[in-house]
């Protein structure tokens, strides 16, 4: 179901993409982008304020070990990333996942660029999620970025639990996301360095979980982050 599912969603995009050609669709609002910049905690990319120094942790950072090695974003989750983001996810406007694309890219050289990365490993979606949206936006962020930049491409992941976080606290978000995850059968992930690609952070439970199945379950060495947006 979900392969025939991904396949129909292709088969949509393309053919938006063409109509768009013929009928080009709206412009997007002249809404400012702002650009994720130090300083901010150096694990979680939290913003500071501009007169703290940039190599700090923030307060949950501090006193809560992170499984990844650090996160990082582009931009900031408002004005027209967080347009473009929404218009894609919530209303199938699909020929703008191109402009995303080319966002998580600039985030990629901007931040992750030095970094030595073996693969790229998308945070997936529970299926009945998928199965409601008909696709996953941090699949196509993560599967742009391996061709952009020639990185191999690890869906290593399965979400095995529906956990909604919306309206909880940090701590019950946490809480909630814990075991959501499991790693799939035919990955070999030990002693490599993985990037988690997802489309927006907001508190970092779910790449947290995520990154702890990785090194528990797939014995990695080192985990990092990319999203595309940071709320």
């Amino acid at each position: 179901m979900d392969l025939l599912q991904k396949i129909l969603w292709e088969i949509q995009r393309e053919a938006q993409c063409f109509l768009s050609l013929i009928y080009p669709p709206p412009k997007l609002p002249n809404l400012p982008i702002y650009p994720l910049d130090p300083p901010f905690c150096y694990r979680c990319c939290q913003p500071f304020p501009k007169e703290l120094p940039y190599f700090k942790n923030c307060k949950i950072c501090s006193v809560q070990p992170r499984s990844f090695l650090f996160a990082r974003a582009g931009f900031v989750f408002s004005g027209l990333v967080q347009e473009v983001i929404q218009r894609v996810k919530y209303r199938n406007e699909y020929h703008l996942i191109g402009i995303l694309e080319e966002w998580l890219e600039k985030g990629y050289k901007k931040y992750i660029g030095g970094w030595r990365c073996h693969g790229v490993v998308p945070v997936p979606l529970h299926p009945k999620k998928f199965r409601k949206r008909g696709f996953n936006l941090a699949e196509e962020l993560a599967l742009s970025l391996c061709r952009r930049q020639q990185l191999e491409y690890l869906p290593a992941l399965k979400r095995v639990k529906f956990s909604q976080q919306r309206g909880l606290s940090l701590l019950e978000k946490s809480t909630n996301i814990r075991d959501s995850f499991r790693l799939k059968r035919g990955f070999d992930l030990s002693a490599k360095n993985l990037l988690i690609v997802d489309d927006i952070m907001f508190t970092g439970a779910t790449v947290e979980a995520c990154a702890e199945v990785l090194k528990k379950e797939g014995r990695a060495k080192e985990i990092a982050v990319l999203t595309l947006a940071r709320n």
